[in-house]
């Protein structure tokens, strides 16, 4: 699946780009450990095309607020609580990616021993995408589950006071011959992200997408950013916002009330500024052998997936996809072609180069 790559972006290689980032953490203080981790989960993302949880956060999310004192270079991780099937871990106000990436790793470890396990982390921060966690349970013929609260952005429904955050949800399931399963998504309609970008264009939003400080619905993007975004459903219960509401709700309960961290109010929301770690997340993961023989299951998988793909078309459409499959094409076309990184990403992080002295050298060459 060929991307668009326009003027607007720059091509990078996948070894080139991952040495550049953890350089750049290794230069704020970040251990060769942990920035290596953070690196992988970075490019991860931009090789399956979520180029807003990439490289783009680089500097302003991590760097910027380890150089404010903001966030832990070298954190002191501790395991608060751990049984055979369970743990809970304290990340110190580190980076998130290191201790999730490292917790799940113990939750797998725990269920290849137990049959299913569950971690969860408090006093973190931003972890980047939720599905890559999710699906560090694929080659082990587990299925794994991630999910994380995060900085305020939505209003319940029926409300006006920004009380949840994007909070996603991610499952990982192994198949045979198709690609995984791989099911990673918000709980709002849209990231707030989005309605910037609608602002500088000056484009209307879309119906269902965002409200404004009184609790209306508003298509005004300069409106919304200062109102709230919807839970995934969009506004109130016809087209099922409810059941958006619900599944943000839950993941706060799981990862910020589960593991004793901050949850509700007491997260960051806009305009708050930089605050520590007050991020929580959530892993579970659980052998298919539990259930079935894991090979006969992941030959039903290729079945089961394959019915999607080759079902009835609707007008103008010559091709229906299953979750995780558009994003397993783009790894495998970014990496034989270069990660295309937008521009404006691409200077700053040239500026960060020359900032700390590290060579810029992972442009592919066409």
């Amino acid at each position: 699946m060929a991307d668009v790559i326009t003027s607007e972006y720059r091509l990078a290689t996948e070894p080139g780009l991952k040495r550049f980032v953890a350089a750049v953490l290794e230069a704020v203080g970040v251990t060769p450990d942990d920035a290596a981790i953070v690196a992988d989960v970075l490019v991860a993302a931009d090789l399956r095309g979520i180029e807003s949880h990439g490289v783009a956060r680089l500097e302003p999310y991590y760097v910027g607020r380890i150089r404010a004192g903001v966030l832990a270079a070298q954190p002191v991780v501790t395991t608060v609580h751990e049984t055979p099937t369970s743990l809970l871990v304290d990340a110190g106000n580190g980076l998130g990616h290191p201790t999730a990436a490292r917790t799940m790793a113990r939750v797998l470890d725990k269920a290849a021993q137990m049959g299913a396990a569950f971690g969860a982390v408090r006093n973190a921060n931003h972890y980047g995408i939720a599905g890559y966690y999710a699906m560090m349970a694929l080659d082990r013929d587990m299925i794994g589950i991630a999910s994380t609260n995060s900085v305020r952005y939505a209003a319940p429904t029926f409300g006006r006071e920004i009380l949840l955050g994007t909070n996603p949800l991610a499952f990982a399931i192994p198949a045979q011959h198709e690609p995984a399963f791989v099911l990673d998504f918000a709980t709002t309609t849209v990231p707030r992200g989005k309605l910037d970008v609608y602002a500088r264009k000056e484009k209307p939003l879309n119906p269902g997408w965002a409200i404004d400080a009184n609790g209306h619905e508003t298509l005004d993007p300069r409106v919304a950013l200062n109102g709230a975004l919807l839970p995934l459903g969009g506004y109130g219960t016809d087209n099922g916002g409810h059941k958006g509401y619900g599944l943000g709700l839950l993941v706060d309960i799981l990862c910020g009330v589960l593991a004793g961290g901050a949850f509700g109010k007491d997260l960051a929301g806009p305009g708050d500024g930089p605050l520590p770690g007050t991020i929580s997340h959530f892993f579970a993961a659980f052998k298919i052998a539990g259930f079935r023989d894991p090979e006969q299951f992941k030959a039903d998988m290729d079945k089961e997936l394959r019915a999607f793909k080759d079902s009835a078309k609707a007008p103008g459409h010559d091709r229906i996809y299953v979750a995780g499959e558009i994003e397993f094409e783009k790894t495998a076309y970014h990496r034989a072609h270069g990660i295309p990184v937008h521009v404006k990403v691409w200077d700053g992080l040239r500026k960060l180069a020359g900032e700390l002295e590290i060579p810029f050298d992972f442009e592919r060459s066409l």
